[in-house]
């Protein structure tokens, strides 16, 4: 028995824990005032989808915690801190709202895991698009939509994907490479 103490290695660190929560935070309390102004939106248009161009932005904040930390199932985590957040504080899809972005945090681990480096364009504007279109479904298999909706259901799903590809992974591409010129971030070697 060696006299060295071995120091104990964890697979995410300190620093990859208080970015997934302070992005959780972020995207959270943003959902919920997005969230809002979508139900203002729906309730003057008269039906639902109508805030699906911005979809993306719920998704942002995942995408952002795979992109700095590089590891997989900081979207996972993230996306359950978020949708803790965003029920606190007052999301009106209520408890749903922990199962979507549940939802959403493990498609952009899934579509990143193929890729070696996770901070790049192709695998975060995947990761965007994919996990943004599943707010749309999961939240069909608990809503009762009316049967008008229903028929539009991939067209709002493409808009979804389109948001999730433009704002979540392109935005968040954008985003990461800012903040390292910048010096904000220091990630990489």
């Amino acid at each position: 028995m060696s006299d060295q103490t071995s120091e104990r290695r964890y697979y995410l660190t300190t620093r990859d824990l208080l970015l997934m929560a302070a992005l959780a935070a972020l995207g959270g309390v943003s959902g919920t005032a997005i969230n809002a102004v979508g139900d203002a939106l729906q309730a003057a248009l008269g039906f639902s989808g109508t805030m699906q161009w911005a979809a993306g932005l719920h998704v942002l904040w995942l995408v952002l915690a795979v992109g700095l930390t590089g590891k997989g199932g900081a979207g996972t985590i993230t996306g359950l801190l978020k949708g803790a957040v965003e029920f606190l504080s007052g999301n009106t899809h209520g408890v749903l709202i922990l199962l979507i972005d549940f939802v959403a945090g493990l498609l952009v681990d899934a579509a990143v895991l193929p890729f070696r480096r996770k901070d790049r364009l192709l695998p975060l504007t995947l990761a965007g698009g994919l996990a943004t279109a599943s707010n749309v479904f999961v939240f069909q298999l608990f809503a009762a939509a009316p049967e008008d909706v229903v028929r539009f259901i991939w067209l709002i799903a493409g808009v979804a994907f389109v948001s999730g590809v433009v704002l979540a992974g392109g935005l968040g591409y954008a985003l990461l490479q800012a903040l390292r010129r910048a010096g904000v971030v220091k990630d990489q070697p």
